[in-house]
């Protein structure tokens, strides 16, 4: 079966052992994005509050970003790989062990260093291009990101066994996302456990001894990727952290009611990944995420819109399927965009900025929906989102032709 989907291309064991762990931890990362923010307001924290959580991490996350990606460039990827492995099973046993706000903002930020999981993350991208030819990377970023998706469709319906917990007489609504906790610290245990035999890309590590100078690589194109990451991050910044919260809101839905619909979300792309590699070889990475980030701002505005919870559930799925089709084209472009050896960096430092600015939108939405509007922060992620779309047309337009080509093939 692996063969006939391709799975031998360019995955060796290490390879294999990477797809492993980040197979494990998307596992916790999948219920994570359903139960956190909806948990958060069960043990009484506001919108602002869990706003400010989720804006802390992703602080620390573009930190991690910046230095890890830099650093592994230098030192190797499989230390940085660990510690973020560690860091992610610390992050659980504080959520586990406490309900106290200044601990969860330690948890958050211990949780951050370790959000590396996906393979558009700086040290696991620099393991990529390591380990992988460069003709191979559109296919090997597709079979992850169907893995991945696969492992979220698992996390994502583990956010029902909160509601099984709870016909225990010992745990109340709040209490019983406790028991999940812990079993997310053994999954991530194991991810752990799953890495430690993994090696590095000798040859190639050697050619790095001296490490990445800024530099070497062009100032032109790390501002142009950097402002394109930032938009992005801006944009999704205002959907997507807050979600279950809105639909918690709105509609009254717990985790045991989004579970299967986050399910579905990351589940039905996986028979769009197959097709990616497709999409780039005829239209090219640029065509396809310009298209798709237009259209994905176009499908957030109507979301926000829905009248009934029905309809935003199908809106909601639509909004999944076009972004998780997008992530494989992003993050092959990105290793595209210069040589193997400054990757780390160049996502590390895109990563950084695009989490800088991502940072600032979960707070703002928490505002916005305690104060103003709940669908304020859609229609700005929205108009951001399809201004994203514009700027890979404008900045990278030369890749995928003249703009007569571009809407004569798209």
């Amino acid at each position: 079966m692996w063969a006939r989907l391709g799975f031998q291309r360019g995955f060796d064991r290490d390879m294999k052992l990477l797809l492993g762990e980040m197979f494990s931890r998307r596992i916790v990362m999948g219920f994570l994005e359903v139960v956190r923010v909806i948990y958060f307001s069960m043990i009484g924290l506001s919108p602002v509050a869990t706003g400010f959580l989720i804006t802390l991490g992703t602080i620390v996350s573009a930190l991690e970003s910046l230095f890890f990606g830099s650093l592994s460039d230098r030192y190797g990827r499989k230390p940085f790989l660990l510690i973020g492995s560690i860091f992610s099973v610390f992050r659980l046993v504080l959520y586990a062990l406490s309900r106290d706000f200044w601990i969860l903002a330690i948890a958050q930020g211990i949780g951050a260093l370790g959000e590396g999981a996906g393979a558009g993350q700086p040290v696991v991208s620099g393991y990529i291009s390591d380990k992988t030819k460069r003709e191979d990377r559109s296919h090997i970023f597709s079979i992850l990101a169907i893995t991945n998706a696969l492992s979220a469709t698992i996390g994502s319906l583990m956010a029902i066994l909160p509601a099984y917990f709870q016909l225990s007489p010992d745990l109340d609504e709040a209490s019983s996302h406790i028991p999940l906790f812990w079993i997310g610290v053994a999954v991530n245990a194991l991810a752990v456990i799953i890495l430690l035999p993994i090696k590095e890309a000798r040859e190639r590590m050697r050619e790095n001894d001296e490490g990445l100078r800024l530099s070497d690589v062009s100032w032109k194109d790390l501002c142009k990727y950097c402002i394109i990451r930032s938009t992005d991050g801006l944009g999704m910044g205002l959907v997507s952290p807050l979600l279950p919260l809105y639909f918690h809101l709105r509609f009254g839905a717990g985790s045991e009611t989004l579970a299967p619909i986050y399910a579905l979300g990351r589940f039905l792309p996986i028979f769009l990944y197959f097709s990616v590699p497709l999409f780039v070889d005829r239209f090219g990475n640029v065509r396809c995420l310009v298209i798709t980030r237009i259209v994905t701002g176009a499908v957030i505005a109507v979301f926000v819109l829905s009248p009934d919870f029905q309809m935003a559930t199908v809106l909601f799925v639509t909004y999944r399927l076009l972004f998780e089709f997008a992530m494989p084209m992003r993050q092959s472009f990105a290793t595209e965009i210069v040589e193997p050896s400054q990757i780390g960096a160049l996502v590390g430092v895109s990563n950084f900025t695009r989490s800088f600015i991502q940072s600032l939108a979960p707070t703002i939405a928490g505002y916005l929906y305690e104060f103003v509007s709940l669908s304020i922060p859609f229609f700005s992620g929205a108009i951001i989102l399809a201004v994203n779309g514009v700027q890979y047309h404008v900045f990278y337009r030369k890749k995928a032709g003249t703009t007569k080509q571009f809407f004569n093939t798209a």
